[in-house]
């Protein structure tokens, strides 16, 4: 389309929102940049647009630049609050067409939150630039942060090709030796610390071995799944093709499809966690009680939304290199002893309850005394009550797309 334009001629595309979210799409944000410059970037806080499509969709509105070397302009980041259909009339749609292009809004119908080119890349190392644009999350740029990964391994769960063999169903018969915990997915956990609830067959002994100890429970299990294309399909050089190692267990885990609820879980003991988990692994001695409150804080809940994208069934899409490459805790070595006991002392009441959608989380006094110890212990210029106007207005664009 571009040599068709005129001169600041105007474009105006729709795109899925996943471009919002993923590295693909800071990449196509950057070579748009050099033909375009980002005029508006609009998205539904009413809905998806086009009910027969689970694709939820932005509009993008662009203007030729004159050559690549032309410095871009602010963008506008634009939240349509009503539906389509309540806006289609003609006077309606010039209304919201000039709030639009005058950056100001006069009504309800919409949210308009001006970001410059500057500013947009500041928050790209927090995996930002996108979604978490529709809200004023100025305030994320003056917290002490340290990279997750500076602390903790970043790991998938557990994927050996066969849950069948590997997550056996109950009624297995296999010796208790060979069967360890597991958990599966976000909806394991009721609480954000407490045991796997499903089980996962690991066995590191030769079948010669199991049958010299009278392990038959094993050995029936392995000979059920006993096939040249399970052999082949399964085997590596570093372990057997029914093995799955128990020095893969973890405790504190992350998940890449979050729904209602915002929350890092601590398995206790430590388990197999599936595919669709994200193992935080330590890389040196550290509280890990400490940054397991940490990571359940409300500031962590606004950067673990505002990293991915909403999909149309309302799930936040991430994945594993995501959390790994932008994923930040509050710098928990700037506190002092008196500072970390006040912290996990506040968060205590939060491990003997259930973990809410967040909505009802963020109504909870025990939550609420949790989020203003760590504001005071850090010292933020932050209000406990702007911090949650942001993680409910960002959560309420992914999930009005439900509908």
């Amino acid at each position: 389309m571009h040599p068709l334009l005129a001169e600041q001629g105007r474009l105006g595309i729709i795109i899925t929102n996943a471009w919002l979210g993923t590295d693909w799409g800071d990449a196509f944000y950057k070579l748009l940049g050099r033909y375009y410059d980002f005029k508006s970037v609009i998205t539904s806080g009413a809905g998806r647009w086009f009910q027969n499509s689970e694709v939820v969709t932005n509009i993008l509105i662009l203007e030729k630049k004159s050559s690549p070397e032309r410095e871009s302009g602010n963008i506008q980041f634009v939240v349509l609050t009503r539906p389509l259909e309540e806006m289609s009339e003609g006077e309606a749609v010039q209304i919201a067409a000039a709030q639009i292009e005058l950056g100001q809004t006069q009504n309800e119908t919409m949210t308009i939150r001006t970001v410059s080119p500057l500013s947009l890349e500041r928050y790209r190392k927090f995996g930002l630039g996108g979604n978490a644009q529709f809200v004023n999350c100025d305030w994320v740029l003056e917290l002490p942060l340290t990279t997750l990964k500076d602390h903790f391994k970043i790991r998938r769960g557990e994927r050996r090709g066969m849950n069948a063999l590997f997550y056996p169903k109950v009624g297995h018969g296999i010796e208790a030796d060979y069967i360890k915990p597991l958990a599966k997915s976000p909806t394991n956990f009721n609480r954000l610390s407490g045991a796997a609830a499903k089980e996962a067959f690991s066995c590191s002994k030769t079948e010669a071995e199991l049958n010299a100890l009278g392990h038959t429970g094993a050995l029936n299990w392995i000979s059920h799944f006993k096939t040249p294309e399970n052999i082949s399909k399964l085997g590596t050089s570093s372990q057997f093709w029914y093995e799955m190692k128990a020095d893969t267990l973890t405790d504190l885990v992350m998940f890449i499809n979050y729904g209602d609820r915002l929350f890092v879980g601590r398995l206790d003991p430590p388990a197999f966690v599936d595919q669709r988990m994200v193992r935080l692994e330590p890389i040196t001695q550290i509280d890990v009680e400490l940054c397991h409150a940490l990571l359940n804080s409300t500031i962590a809940m606004f950067l673990i939304e505002g990293m991915g994208f909403g999909r149309g069934l309302g799930a936040l899409d991430l994945n594993k290199d995501r959390i790994e490459e932008y994923m930040h805790i509050l710098d928990f070595t700037q506190l002092d002893q008196a500072q970390k006991d006040s912290i996990k002392s506040a968060f205590a009441p939060l491990l003997q309850r259930d973990i809410m959608e967040v909505a009802d989380e963020l109504d909870q006094r025990d939550r609420q005394a949790f989020d203003d110890t760590i504001i005071d212990a850090f010292g933020l210029n932050l209000s406990r009550q702007q911090l949650y106007e942001c993680v409910l207005s960002l959560m309420e664009i992914r999930l009005t797309a439900i509908g």
